[in-house]
């Protein structure tokens, strides 16, 4: 009886040192590729996507952050619920220093998506009049503009939503709305800002 109690503590704790080593191999692989960044092989077909929304008025160069609540299970069952995210562009200098100048005298007839000017989904991609921040504050807190923000930030890594929370709060921003998405230029911080709810 001995025998068997001291075989069945040294399988058990052979059992609980392999399960413990094993958990640890996991968190450290997910620490490890949770750091890591990847590149997006569909990323140049999603910028394309984005940049068909934005004026050409609006000199942009890269995207460097962009976001989605979509999910593979909405690629496989396509009946869901509306959806959220947004993009993020580096404005170039250029057009940050005259937006900067200018203001809203620069972005009057930026209304218009640049991939949807005279096509049948035209009014998707036609904005209201340009505004100054601070943004109203219907868009802050519960708000829309929140929501489709809170999508991009929470899928884009390594890009700073808490200086575009505090740039919409204050002077030298401009924003305007589509039927379902909000466009923020910040010249300061050189970024464009596409967010979308619905």
């Amino acid at each position: 009886m001995n025998r068997i109690m001291r075989w069945l503590l040294r399988t058990l704790g052979g059992v609980a040192a392999l399960l413990i080593l094993n958990g640890a191999i996991l968190l450290g692989t997910w620490i490890v590729l949770r750091s890591m960044t990847f590149t997006d092989p569909f990323a140049e077909q999603i910028a394309a996507h984005y940049r068909r929304s934005i004026p050409a008025e609006i000199d942009i160069t890269s995207m460097v952050a962009q976001g989605s609540d979509a999910t593979l299970i909405d690629l496989i069952i396509p009946v869901r619920r509306e959806g959220c995210g947004g993009a993020a562009f580096q404005l170039s200098d250029a057009a940050a220093a005259q937006i900067t100048k200018q203001g809203l005298a620069l972005l009057g007839s930026a209304r218009i998506g640049r991939g949807y000017k005279n096509s049948p989904e035209e009014y998707y991609a036609t904005y209201q009049p340009w505004q100054e921040t601070p943004v109203p504050s219907p868009w802050m807190g519960d708000g829309i503009w929140a929501a489709g923000f809170g999508c991009l930030k929470d899928d884009a890594r390594h890009f700073d939503a808490d200086a575009v929370y505090r740039a919409v709060r204050e002077p030298g921003a401009y924003f305007t709305t589509g039927p379902e998405t909000e466009l923020l230029i910040i010249p300061r911080l050189r970024l464009v800002v596409l967010t979308y709810f619905g």
